[in-house]
């Protein structure tokens, strides 16, 4: 296994290894054979080739003190660390339930997208507003301030199954245009399919571009509007966002297939077979 430790330790950005994405990329026996060449052999190559053409490499981590460091280096990009990947509020988040994919270029971050594999006993909507969702240990850690008020929709039928929660994006204006920022999100999309079992993926989302490309570059299937939280350290007011949401059976047809290689091609489109398309995708900034 490649580990790239040392280059990044020696910067003095992280304390923990990140990995390179080909050796942290190993299914097993998680999906059916065919289904993982196609996607070591379709899918990968050519997104890797995407990112090496712009000197980035990507690299996985299971540390989640890594986000705290990366927003750190960020210098802003990165506009907060939401709880659910803050360690603060997770101090026993393990590599069972965190993955974070970056972009180096010479060691040095230029990118990054983080998720968590959480277990909704109750409804999405019940365990959000009860703080369960976002914080390990209620009691302790979602005080009087915090609050988050849920009215879409989907959250109230989502329940008894894990969810994973993406979010942490971003892009160094060094990389931003491009399809950098549909690259990295494909990499991550196929590892979180290809390595945890999960019914539901969910995200909260604010700002035009971010809901503008929603299913094209970020490969999401629907957003439902009514999410109001308040920010830890930033007072009561309470900020509206969408919760954007795709089922793991929606996201097997739509990412799972060889076009997922091709960045010409939005992300959500049906196949080829059936809706041929050409044209020229903007991409969003991060969120």
């Amino acid at each position: 296994m490649r580990n790239i430790s040392v280059i990044i330790n020696d910067r003095g950005y992280f304390g923990g290894d990140f990995v390179d994405y080909l050796d942290a990329f190993n299914p097993q026996d998680s999906l059916p054979l065919d289904l993982i060449q196609m996607a070591g052999t379709e899918i990968i190559p050519p997104l890797l080739r995407a990112l090496q053409e712009q000197d980035l490499h990507p690299v996985i981590s299971h540390d989640l003190d890594t986000i705290a460091k990366l927003y750190r280096a960020s210098e802003g990009r990165m506009k907060r660390i939401i709880q659910t990947n803050d360690p603060r509020y997770h101090p026993h988040a393990s590599r069972a339930d965190t993955v974070v994919l970056a972009l180096l270029r010479d060691g040095v971050p230029h990118g990054c997208v983080a998720s968590r594999l959480i277990w909704c006993e109750q409804t999405l909507a019940a365990e959000m507003e009860s703080g369960r969702f976002w914080v390990e240990n209620p009691v302790t850690m979602w005080t009087r301030s915090d609050r988050c008020i849920v009215r879409a929709p989907i959250a109230k039928t989502i329940r008894a199954c894990h969810v994973v929660f993406s979010g942490s994006i971003f892009l160094s204006q060094q990389v931003t245009g491009g399809n950098t920022l549909a690259t990295m999100l494909r990499l991550h999309a196929l590892w979180l399919l290809c390595h945890w079992r999960w019914s539901w993926l969910t995200g909260i989302t604010e700002g035009a571009l971010a809901r503008r490309h929603l299913f094209d570059v970020y490969g999401l299937a629907s957003m439902d509007l009514g999410i109001w939280r308040t920010r830890p350290g930033e007072g009561d007011e309470l900020h509206k966002y969408e919760l954007s949401s795709i089922d793991r059976e929606t996201a097997m047809e739509s990412w799972l297939r060889p076009e997922t290689g091709n960045l010409a091609r939005p992300m959500g489109r049906p196949p080829i077979s059936l809706m041929p398309f050409e044209g020229h995708r903007m991409e969003p900034a991060e969120v």
